[in-house]
């Protein structure tokens, strides 16, 4: 016998749903309390795991992010690909928005929208690029002070974004909740595309190949960072040999290697005083694939870069940042904010979302007009050719 749930009068079975929402009221289970949280567990991936994820997420039938969702949250550990994170997300918060009507400012409902919700929500937009997609809960609307007292995200494997589900637990088998029809009586906002896997997807390989370029410069290490002790026994007596063992394995913490008279013990190495490079260059190498695919460009996490280059760059960063922002706009206006009419908040129709900054970057391209960064870059010099403390 299928045990049934009842959330804001809607019944929910084993793989059937009553549709109808019952009536509006103001004290109701949210949505997402009908989720059955499952334990997570702590796994290694490797990058065999993201083709196996990605063909899951694929699946016409029954399509199923949820081993690419685990990928993810195992990747975000990463000290580089969080940074960059960082930095593409608090570009994003430290522009200030204005509501428009028309082409001009709206100040007095702009400021009620500088509230702590709201920069929640466009975290959360954000969030949307990075994985595909975010569902949020909103709770506590109170129009009268234009106040939202919750915004939550609804944990991504809990959610089938091509079906529009609410897992119950987390399988996309199990039980679930449709959410389609009655986003705005259960208060859900959804962002991102359903074919879309978040650019992520393609940090994970960089990652991973990381982390692998690591523990093989873990393992060099061991083998040849410290000295060898190497012990020619002239001696074929098993006790000896032993006793002989025992004696360099107590010999502080390095490796050893007890040989007969005439063995001969080859270590077949890397030489050079650089031997870490090979594993050092595929890391820096991988982090800078991170970087381009994050914001664009590496000067903004390298600590040298020529000014050329460096210019050149940051004017890429500012396209991707001027990209978010646009689709932040986006968002807000077609979601948001109508939304927002419908559970009683005066914002007086023609409003529109955006920034200053991105409309003036829209116009001035529109327009054809240059800015000072436009100019040609000067040549990447190299800083020992110019700088006059180098030359004799």
């Amino acid at each position: 016998m299928s045990k049934e749930i009842k959330l804001f009068g809607i019944t929910i079975r084993k793989g059937s749903v009553a549709l109808k929402a019952g009536p509006t009221t103001t004290a109701r289970a949210r949505a997402g309390s009908v989720i059955k949280r499952q334990a997570k567990r702590e796994v290694s991936y490797q990058i065999a795991d993201i083709k196996a994820a990605l063909t899951l997420a694929k699946n016409v039938d029954a399509p199923d992010r949820s081993k690419m969702l685990q990928i993810y949250d195992y990747i975000v550990k990463d000290a580089h690909l969080k940074s960059q994170m960082k930095t593409a997300k608090f570009k994003v918060l430290a522009e200030p928005f204005i509501l428009y009507n028309a082409d001009t400012p709206d100040d007095a409902t702009s400021l009620l929208f500088r509230k702590k919700w709201m920069s929640k929500i466009i975290a959360y937009i954000l969030e949307a690029e990075m994985y595909g997609f975010t569902v949020l809960e909103l709770d506590g609307l109170d129009p009268a002070t234009f106040n939202i007292a919750s915004v939550e995200k609804i944990e991504r494997e809990y959610i089938s974004i091509e079906k529009q589900w609410i897992l119950i637990e987390g399988n996309i088998n199990g039980s679930y909740l449709p959410y389609a029809d009655i986003m705005n009586e259960i208060d859900l906002l959804e962002f991102g595309e359903k074919d879309d896997y978040g650019c992520l997807l393609e940090c994970t390989y960089n990652v991973i190949w990381k982390y692998y370029s690591r523990s093989d410069w873990s393992r060099g290490s061991e083998k040849f960072g410290m000295p060898i002790l190497s012990i020619e026994a002239d001696t074929n007596n098993d006790n000896e040999l032993d006793a002989i063992e025992a004696k360099a394995s107590s010999f502080g913490t390095d490796g050893y290697i007890v040989t007969q008279k005439g063995d001969k013990a080859t270590f077949i190495e890397r030489t050079g005083a650089k031997m870490h490079d090979i594993w050092f260059d595929n890391i820096k190498y991988c982090d800078e694939q991170i970087s381009k695919n994050i914001n664009g460009q590496t000067a903004t996490s390298d600590v040298k870069a020529f000014a050329g280059a460096a210019q050149v760059q940051e004017r890429t960063m500012d396209d991707f940042t001027f990209a978010r922002l646009q689709n932040i706009c986006d968002e807000v206006n077609e979601k948001l904010i109508p939304y927002l009419r419908l559970k009683g908040f005066k914002i007086p129709e023609g409003l529109t979302y955006d920034y200053p900054t991105l409309k003036r970057e829209r116009e001035r391209k529109i327009n054809g007009i240059p800015t000072a960064t436009d100019a040609p870059a000067p040549p990447n010099e190299d800083p020992k050719k110019t700088d006059p403390k180098k030359k004799k």
